[in-house]
């Protein structure tokens, strides 16, 4: 039953999903193989539907998985992550490593999220040229000026 009901989860089938959360309410809580919750699943493919009833059925919002200890919130960003998307803060992270002179921040931030080589800031500035106007030539360094 717990296959079928991710299964259901996965294709987007909320009348399938609801039922089963009726006979089961338990299933609200099931973890797969890799233990993600149902939750999990409906939030990385943005079925904002079945995030809503998972939700009112009892879900956990915040439960972890057991193989990348990632709640739902992590599932749902990951899609663009992958593609290179950034969180605003950690743009202003590396504005703010830059402005301050801390080589080994941007270092960081850089390592962690490449990305930010071609971010721009809220106004619409590439970091890049932040970097290129900044005094210490390791901040000019890490973007290859």
């Amino acid at each position: 039953m717990t296959h079928d009901f991710f299964d259901a989860v996965e294709r987007g089938d909320l009348e399938t999903v609801h039922a089963s959360l009726a006979a089961d309410p338990a299933l609200a809580s099931a973890r797969d193989a890799t233990g993600a919750t149902a939750l999990h699943h409906a939030a990385f493919l943005g079925h904002r539907a079945m995030v809503e009833e998972l939700l009112a059925a009892g879900a956990e919002l915040n439960a972890r998985d057991a193989t990348h200890d990632a709640t739902p919130a992590g599932w749902a960003v990951h899609f663009l992550r992958e593609r290179g998307a950034l969180l605003a803060i950690e743009i202003e992270d590396a504005l703010f490593a830059i402005r301050r002179g801390d080589a080994e921040l941007l270092a960081r931030l850089l390592a962690r999220h490449p990305a930010l080589r071609t971010a721009n800031d809220g106004a619409g500035t590439p970091l890049a040229a932040h970097a290129a106007e900044a005094r210490e030539r390791a901040i000019r360094a890490l973007y290859g000026r």
